[in-house]
């Protein structure tokens, strides 16, 4: 009997041992069957790179963020400075200039200065033009003008010179708001003298412009002994555009030389001015 027992104790000896084998090899295939955990420096590695990639995408957004605004901040600077180095003034021959009989109905050909004024009613039937693909933003010229001046646009860039309106319509309160400020600055006289109030400027009309021209795309100034130039100024009649006060006109226009300003009088018109080397008010004589 004992050695029975002993037997069988013998045999459950050995089936509980191979039974906790067993289990023990369930745990080790049931944890090898788990997804391993990523180690602490793997993770470190994949949110680097993360973060890096979040970081650099950042960057490049801000940059062109402050690239265009670094553009804008340019072109207002260099609007202001144009504006503050070609400021247009009349000269003292502006008190000797005499009414004409302007054809209204031909709004083209008018002439508007200092003794020939134009009403704010008469110019509210004007049609006005936003500017496009211009340096400077907010300028509007009239419509038939800026139709033109996109032909004549045209025709410097194809020989690689580039034009940019800087000054195109003016409203009248803007007109007197400048009035007002040479007066403050100056005096009543000098303002009267050499400043055109508000239905005295050709800008109150969107038919004049002032403009910069260079070979260099990103140049806001320009230099008129250039090529460029007097290619404009040799050609802009084709398209029915004259420089509106010329050199050796002053006593004639009223106005110093202004070789910026550009103004729309319709092609037969300035054809005829410029084969005769006039201005409107010796056209109009």
């Amino acid at each position: 009997m004992s050695e029975n027992k002993v037997k069988n104790y013998d045999q459950n000896e050995n089936k509980t041992e191979f039974l906790f084998e067993s289990d023990a090899e369930k745990v080790v295939l049931k944890e090898a069957s788990k997804p391993k955990k990523i180690k602490i420096y793997k993770k470190i590695f994949i949110n680097t790179i993360f973060i890096c990639f979040f970081i650099t995408i950042m960057t490049l957004v801000l940059n062109n963020y402050q690239k265009k605004q670094i553009k804008n901040i340019t072109a207002s600077l260099g609007k202001i400075n144009a504006s503050n180095k070609i400021d247009e003034k009349l000269n003292s021959f502006s008190n000797d200039l005499n009414l004409v009989n302007n054809n209204l109905q031909d709004k083209y050909s008018i002439i508007v200065n200092k003794a020939n004024p134009i009403s704010e009613e008469i110019l509210n039937s004007y049609v006005l033009t936003n500017v496009e693909n211009n340096i400077y933003n907010g300028i509007k010229i009239e419509q038939e003008t800026y139709k033109n001046y996109l032909k004549l646009k045209e025709n410097l860039l194809e020989r690689g010179y580039y034009i940019n309106i800087i000054e195109g319509f003016k409203t009248f309160n803007e007109s007197k708001i400048i009035y007002n400020n040479y007066k403050r600055k100056n005096g009543i006289n000098y303002a009267e003298k050499y400043i055109a109030k508000p239905g005295t400027s050709e800008h109150n009309t969107g038919l004049a412009f002032d403009f910069i021209i260079s070979n260099n795309k990103n140049s806001y100034e320009t230099n008129y002994k250039s090529e460029e130039y007097f290619y404009l100024e040799n050609i802009a009649y084709l398209y029915g555009f004259i420089i509106r006060y010329p050199k050796d006109k002053e006593k004639v226009t009223g106005y110093n030389y202004i070789p910026y300003h550009l103004r729309y009088v319709g092609v037969n018109l300035a054809k005829y001015l410029k084969k005769n080397n006039l201005t409107l008010e010796e056209y109009y004589k």
